[in-house]
């Protein structure tokens, strides 16, 4: 394998022969999608200029990496497929998703970015939630879960059920939130 990289700005649809060092820094549960029976999951991946893109793994392809793409870990990726991402479905990562299957080659290289993934989060003090409470923009949070509450049901204001589950949250200060998810904070 080559030692020349590229960055993930560089790599676009219809590129090929191209590698791109990257940084797992968001790893999400499998889902099912809304419009079909498919599960998918999807990874946000981290080059070292600090750009961003979403990668997808489908069905089997999800249980076929489980053990590779690990959170923080760095990776030589290549021979992903490159597609425009639908903008119903775009992550906060950009225009293009790559898409992870077999063909894909991943190669674990070992060293440390971590400082290159917190230099990329602005964290958010729990006495500012209430700024964001009724807007859909993505916050940080630095503290702990200390308690995990029971999923339960709730209705939406769409008259739609949403599942949600409380988790009571400490940080530095001691000081104490509810967050029900995924709606809304409770100081005590």
């Amino acid at each position: 394998m080559s030692k020349e990289f590229q960055f993930i700005s560089n790599v676009s649809p219809g590129s090929s022969g191209w590698t791109v060092k990257v940084v797992v820094v968001e790893k999400f549960s499998p889902r099912i999608a809304q419009k079909s029976p498919t599960k998918y999951q999807n990874l946000i991946l981290m080059d070292t200029e600090g750009s961003t893109v979403q990668a997808t793994l489908y069905g089997q392809n999800i249980t076929a990496f489980q053990d590779q793409l690990t959170l923080e870990n760095t990776y030589l990726v290549s021979n992903a497929m490159v597609k425009i991402t639908n903008p119903e479905y775009r992550a906060k990562s950009g225009e293009v998703q790559w898409i992870i299957s077999g063909r894909t080659r991943i190669r674990k290289v070992e060293e440390n970015n971590s400082n290159l993934i917190m230099s990329t989060y602005t964290f958010t003090d729990f006495e500012d939630f209430p700024n964001y409470m009724d807007s859909n923009i993505d916050i940080s949070v630095a503290g702990m879960i200390i308690d995990i509450k029971p999923r339960r049901i709730i209705q939406t204001r769409y008259g739609k059920e949403c599942q949600v589950q409380d988790l009571v949250l400490i940080n530095k200060k001691y000081d104490i939130y509810i967050y029900f998810t995924p709606y809304t904070f409770l100081f005590i």
